[in-house]
């Protein structure tokens, strides 16, 4: 009994930015999991059924991010104005309806539709903006670290989540697995955004980043506080670091949208089954776990600029890997380089972003780097579709997204850490 009284107590007295980490990363393991990965199980029966091309559905798939781009300068205001636990639950009930109406689409057009602009926006602005926003605004000293348990909730979507995603689709059909995916969602997410979330940042309900106090004191040492600069979105986009981060991200993020998307198929053109295939994308975000707290781990200590460089560098060596690839085992090498490095990537770019330009706009300021992030997001997979429709094969688009890799390292080189304005010399 004392043991049990003395959890409760502790869980009582938990600093609430915690518990909102511990739903940010339970909504990110089924969110990436179901809609991230999971979705390109869907690649081979949608083509089988319906006759679409890689390059047609590559376009479907990649409405995602064209939808994400264009509400992330809108949503990030929502989200700033109105709170994260409220947009949440809303856009989770946007994205559950979405994948009903998925169940009776007959045409291409209606897909992309669905898909790209009703499904898309629950989960683009519910279960990842609202998720990175919230746990960014109640953490600054332990930012890094929070936002790595999050992210390690993501990771372990692929290998928990993409395997059933596969088993269902191919025991029951992908409509029975969307059904699924639609029921589990409204279960998981909206209880966790109730009750583990709040509407704006901790100053609001009397409390301070990170479970911090402020001790009333002459003392300087004994106060246990850290603040940082707010920049507003305006003069956020009249920084050098913003660009330089916004191109370094640009370039680096849709060559993970194409990897995903393309990963099953081109394992299956290698001879390996569609379970096995999901297994090794599902091994990928495993291999992405321990990135994902080692960089975050590296970047309290070296800084994030320095890190993400680092987690670039592993990403484009991964390619040249998987170029090469012929066998398993090969993929096996990519999954492992890769996999590090593209896991190691994510918290240290949601932190950067936040200690860059701090908490008060973050969820805008975000918003307009996913408004950019799309462009790459949509042409790298269509590109990727396109060079198999016509090639027969993806060795050319993979070698030309390996070296736009290394080139996202030279503009992260040049975003250092911006002058607030206030202390900019006059």
């Amino acid at each position: 009994m004392s043991t049990d009284q003395s959890l409760m107590e502790r869980y009582k007295n938990m600093y609430f930015g915690w518990k909102t980490v511990f739903a940010g990363a339970v909504i990110a393991c089924w969110g990436y999991g179901s809609w991230y990965y999971g979705m390109s199980a869907l690649f081979t029966p949608l083509i089988a059924e319906f006759g679409w091309t890689r390059a047609q559905l590559s376009l479907a798939f990649s409405m995602r991010s064209i939808e994400g781009g264009l509400e992330g300068p809108f949503g990030g205001m929502l989200i700033d104005k109105y709170g994260e636990r409220k947009i949440t639950i809303i856009s989770t009930i946007i994205a559950c309806s979405g994948l009903i109406a998925l169940l009776y689409v007959t045409e291409l057009w209606q897909f992309i539709f669905v898909w790209g602009f009703v499904v898309s926006l629950g989960f683009n602005l519910g279960l990842y903006d609202t998720v990175n926003s919230a746990v960014s605004k109640w953490f600054i000293r332990k930012r890094g670290r929070a936002l790595s348990f999050v992210t390690l909730g993501g990771g372990l979507g692929g290998p928990i989540i993409v395997p059933i995603m596969a088993w269902l689709i191919f025991n029951y059909g992908w409509r029975s697995s969307l059904m699924f995916v639609a029921g589990s969602t409204l279960v998981i997410c909206l209880p966790l955004a109730w009750f583990f979330m709040k509407d704006g940042p901790p100053e609001k309900y009397d409390m301070l980043p990170d479970g911090d106090t402020v001790i009333e004191s002459d003392n300087p040492d004994e106060i246990n506080f850290v603040e940082e600069y707010n920049f507003t979105p305006k003069e956020a986009l009249k920084t050098r670091s913003f660009w330089m981060m916004l191109i370094a991200f640009m370039l680096s993020g849709g060559i993970t949208a194409m990897v995903t998307m393309h990963q099953i198929p081109y394992l299956i053109d290698l001879g390996i089954d569609q379970i096995a295939a999901a297994g090794v994308l599902g091994l990928m975000a495993t291999m992405s776990l321990p990135g994902r707290v080692l960089f975050a781990w590296l970047s309290d200590r070296i800084g994030e600029r320095k890190t993400l460089i680092i987690s670039y560098g592993m990403k484009a060596f991964g390619l040249v890997v998987f170029v090469l690839a012929r066998n398993l085992t090969h993929i096996l090498i990519f999954v492992a380089i890769y996999g590090a490095g593209y896991g190691g990537s994510i918290p240290v770019s949601t932190s950067l972003r936040a200690s860059y330009f701090g908490r008060k706009a973050y969820a805008t300021i975000t918003g307009y780097t996913t408004f950019f992030g799309a462009i790459s997001n949509v042409a790298y997979p269509i590109f990727a579709g396109w060079c198999y429709d016509v090639y027969k094969s993806y060795t050319f688009a993979f070698t030309v997204i390996t070296g736009i890799q290394v080139l996202a390292m030279v503009f992260m080189y040049f975003a250092t850490k911006p002058i607030p304005p206030s202390v900019q010399p006059v």
